[in-house]
């Protein structure tokens, strides 16, 4: 499966880190580059969500990196949520890979968004039906 993978750019780090446990699992995996890799001539947002939108023609899903940002758990902002709006609106499959936050659960779960719990194994082909 192809995956891109998305998420507050916080953690980019740890995004290489799951890029190689998933490319591991057989998977292949588009990690967005950190803002500082665009001009600081450029709206930087926008040129990012220009590239995951080509990201994601290429992609059969995301997966929403929602880690713990600050005081907030398996946190998805934003931004993260456009991406998962412009996912849904391509028919792409959407993985959340923590537990869903409560203040986006029910639309998540609304759009057959599939919550991993932290465990890859649980990515299935499968489910891009």
């Amino acid at each position: 499966m192809k995956i891109t993978i998305c998420g507050s750019m916080k953690f980019y780090e740890q995004y290489v880190k799951l890029k190689n446990e998933l490319e591991n699992l057989g998977h292949e995996v588009i990690v967005p580059l950190p803002d500082e890799n665009y001009s600081v001539h450029l709206n930087i947002k926008r040129k990012a969500m220009e590239d995951f939108n080509e990201n994601l023609k290429k992609s059969d899903a995301i997966l929403v990196a929602n880690y713990d940002k600050e005081d907030k758990i398996c946190h998805i902002g934003i931004n993260s949520i456009m991406e998962i709006g412009m996912a849904f609106n391509q028919g792409k499959k959407i993985f959340i890979l923590n537990k869903m936050p409560n203040d986006c659960g029910e639309e998540l779960i609304a759009i057959d968004a599939v919550e991993l719990n932290g465990d890859l194994n649980k990515l299935k082909e499968s489910d891009l039906e």
